[in-house]
């Protein structure tokens, strides 16, 4: 079994304003904190209280977790953890360490890491996004008396990484785990990421492609002419009235075929991109081969027609002629070919038809 650590004592110093309970989402920023926890299938929450424990202690009664008032929280963030450690079921694992002020990561990526800390014999698994370690760490039970026997001035990172043999660094596709809410830009820029959780931004996306295509520059090379091509496309219509989610197009362009190395790479990357908490772009993804429109045009359809208008790395506007081509190579393929043909030319009509000139023209 797993538990969480939530720190949240502080007087909010740096921020000017009382952390925890600023808003967030359709809650507050310990609520979230929370509900991040649940969602992972962590039922077994403590958040440390200290200042303004009253208040916030309501609030995390409501949202279903522990509240573990620390009376010494005044003389720093070690003493709040070694008060809820101190309070853990016995029994337990390990448990993850998540200041209040860190809401924006995916319950997805608690997920990884919880899958790889139960592969790992008793490991401390550090989250890490490119290089870059962050919160929250997974820590086994075997550190808990080394915590609570500290003495009060000891360094927690010393603890934790006492023994460097029994680290795993874990790569993750997630910015969230370094961002935190210690001043006011920090908590905008968390409310912004918090808002697109289920898109990832672009350094996310490049992070993902070069820990899956870091041998395959002949995808990755399509990948950036099929991303380009969705944003000219997009920017266009922009123009003539249409409102698309151009991160969303980005994110899904960059991704589309994630793992195209594999057999039903729609299929298989679809999953993978779920498994990260993508789940936006894994939709997109899994229709990106075969396709069904619907009556308005939408991000879908224009990474679809961006993706077949892309050979390699190379924009080709006369693509009927290697869908014919592909066709008679793969008689037993034939109906699928061509189905992704029709769609394709349906979409490109579509296209021309709201911006009034042809596809070369808007691509030139």
């Amino acid at each position: 079994m797993l538990a969480a650590l939530i720190p949240a004592a502080g007087l909010s110093s740096r921020m000017g304003r009382y952390k925890p309970l600023l808003p967030l989402g359709h809650s507050s920023m310990i609520g979230t904190v929370i509900d991040l926890f649940k969602t992972a299938g962590i039922d077994e929450v403590i958040v440390v209280t200290g200042h303004n424990h009253d208040r916030l202690a309501q609030v995390v009664d409501a949202a279903g977790a522990h509240p573990l008032f620390n009376p010494d929280y005044a003389s720093g963030m070690f003493s709040s953890i070694r008060t809820g450690v101190a309070a853990l079921l016995s029994g337990i694992d390990g448990f993850f360490l998540l200041p209040a002020d860190t809401p924006a990561i995916r319950p997805a990526t608690l997920r990884l890491i919880r899958k790889r800390f139960e592969d790992a014999e008793d490991a401390l698994i550090v989250p890490a996004f490119n290089n870059e370690t962050g919160h929250p760490p997974l820590i086994p039970a075997r550190l808990i008396p080394s915590i609570t026997g500290a003495d009060p001035d000891a360094n927690l990172r010393q603890i934790l990484f006492s023994d460097p043999n029994r680290i795993i660094q874990l790569p993750v596709h997630d910015r969230g785990i370094l961002m935190d809410a210690d001043t006011l830009e920090g908590y905008d820029q968390i409310k912004q990421k918090y808002e697109r959780l289920e898109i990832p931004d672009e350094a996310e996306c490049r992070s993902v492609i070069d820990n899956e295509l870091s041998d395959a520059p002949a995808i990755r090379a399509h990948l950036e002419q099929v991303c380009d091509t969705a944003l000219r496309l997009a920017r266009n219509l922009h123009s003539c009235g249409f409102n698309f989610d151009i991160d969303l197009i980005r994110a899904a362009a960059l991704l589309h075929d994630i793992k195209r190395k594999e057999k039903h790479h729609a299929k298989v990357g679809s999953r993978f991109l779920q498994q990260l908490g993508f789940l936006k772009i894994a939709e997109i993804t899994a229709v990106h081969m075969d396709l069904n429109p619907g009556p308005e045009l939408d991000e879908t359809q224009i990474v679809f027609l961006a993706d077949k208008l892309c050979r390699g790395d190379q924009l080709e506007l006369d693509y009927p002629g290697r869908f014919h081509e592909k066709a008679k190579q793969l008689p037993h393929a034939e109906k699928e070919i061509v189905k992704r043909l029709e769609t394709a030319q349906h979409i490109h009509a579509r296209i021309e038809a709201a911006v009034g000139r042809s596809l070369g023209e808007i691509l030139e």
